[in-house]
C-alpha cells in the first residue's frame, strides 16, 4: 500500500461504466427543537423548525462514484421507502424516524441485453424489495464483475442477509451485518469472514466503524485504520466506502481499497445526510492530505 498506488488505482476507473442496482431511498431530515416532557404521555414532544430532503439508498451511492466513473447508471425497482427523521437542530442528534412507502417505480436496466455495457455491477441491497431474484439471474448470467452489499436495518434485521447471494467478486458489510449472517456473535472476525467467504467470495470487506475495517482477498488478511476525526453525521459512510471502491476492486489490492475506502468513508461523515456526495477531486486532496501527516 502506498499513495501513489492509491492513486493510480484511482484513475484506472476513470473510462469505466458502472451499474448500481438497488432500492431507491428517500431520507427526509425534519429538524426540530426538543421540548418539556409530556405530563400525560410518554412522549418526546417536539417544536418542528425546518427540513431537508435527500435522494438515497441507490441514487445516493451511485452519486459517490460519477466523478471517478466515466458513466454511471442506476436501475430500481418497487415503491420508493421515504424515511424521515426528526434531528435535534442544536446537536444534529437523530431522535426517531417514521417510514413511509411511496409511488412505484420500475426502471429495467437490469432486464435488458444492456447488461454487456457494463464493467462493473454494484448492488446495493437495502432489504426493500428492489433487487429481485429475477433481476439477479440476469446480473449472474451476463458474467459482469459484481460487488454487493446487503445491508441491516430496523425495517430488515434477519431478513436481509448476504449469505442470500451465492456469489459475488467484492463484498462490503459492517461487522453487525456480517455476525449476524455467520450466526457468530463474539467469534474472532477473521473466522466470520472465512465463513461467509468460503464458497462465495473471493474479495470481502467488512467495516468496524472507528476501529476502520478489516479485508480478505483469498485468504489473506489486511486491517486499515479508520481515518475519521470529524464526525457530523455517519449515515451513509458504509454506503460511500462501497460505492467508492467497488469498480476499483476489479483490479486493486486489498491495501489500496482499504484506504481509499477509509477515506471515502471519512468523508462522508463529515456530510449532513446526502448535502453533497463524495467527489474524486475531495477524496484525493483528503488522502494527501491524511497520508502525509502519518
Amino acid at each position: 500500500m502506498s499513495l501513489e498506488s492509491a492513486l493510480v488505482l484511482i484513475e484506472s476507473v476513470k473510462d469505466d461504466c458502472v451499474l448500481f442496482v438497488g432500492d431507491t431511498i428517500v431520507d427526509e431530515y425534519h429538524y426540530v427543537v426538543p421540548l418539556g416532557k409530556s405530563p400525560k404521555e410518554h412522549l418526546i414532544p417536539v417544536e418542528y423548525q425546518s427540513q431537508e430532503v435527500f435522494r438515497g439508498g441507490i441514487e445516493a451511492a451511485a452519486n459517490h462514484a460519477r466523478t471517478f466513473c466515466k458513466t454511471v447508471e442506476v436501475a430500481s425497482y418497487g415503491p420508493v421507502t421515504i424515511k424521515v427523521r426528526m434531528i435535534d437542530k442544536t446537536y444534529l442528534r437523530k431522535l426517531f424516524e417514521i417510514h413511509y412507502n411511496g409511488e412505484r417505480i420500475e426502471n429495467k436496466f437490469m432486464l435488458t441485453d444492456r447488461l454487456q455495457d457494463y464493467d462493473v455491477i454494484v448492488v446495493a441491497d437495502f432489504g426493500h424489495g428492489a433487487v429481485t431474484q429475477s433481476a439477479m439471474d440476469g446480473i449472474y448470467a451476463s458474467g459482469k464483475f459484481l460487488a454487493v452489499d446487503a445491508q441491516t436495518n430496523s425495517a430488515n434485521i434477519g431478513f436481509n442477509l448476504i449469505t442470500k447471494y451465492p456469489r459475488a467478486d467484492y463484498i462490503v458489510i459492517d461487522e453487525p451485518e456480517a455476525r449476524l449472517a455467520a450466526a457468530d456473535r463474539n467469534g474472532p472476525i477473521e473466522d466470520v469472514i472465512t465463513k461467509l467467504a468460503h464458497g462465495r467470495c473471493g474479495r470481502m470487506v467488512v467495516t468496524l466503524s472507528n476501529k476502520g475495517a478489516i479485508g480478505y482477498d483469498e485468504g489473506r488478511f489486511s486491517r486499515a485504520p479508520a481515518m475519521s476525526d470529524k464526525i457530523v453525521d455517519v449515515m451513509g459512510a458504509g454506503d460511500a466506502f462501497f460505492a467508492v471502491t467497488a469498480p476499483m476492486a476489479r483490479t486493486g489490492s486489498m491495501e489500496d481499497l482499504l484506504l481509499i475506502g477509509n477515506a471515502a468513508g471519512a468523508l462522508k461523515t463529515q456530510i449532513v445526510g446526502h448535502r453533497e456526495s463524495i467527489t474524486k477531486d475531495a477524496l484525493i486532496a483528503f488522502l494527501k492530505e491524511k497520508y502525509h501527516a502519518l
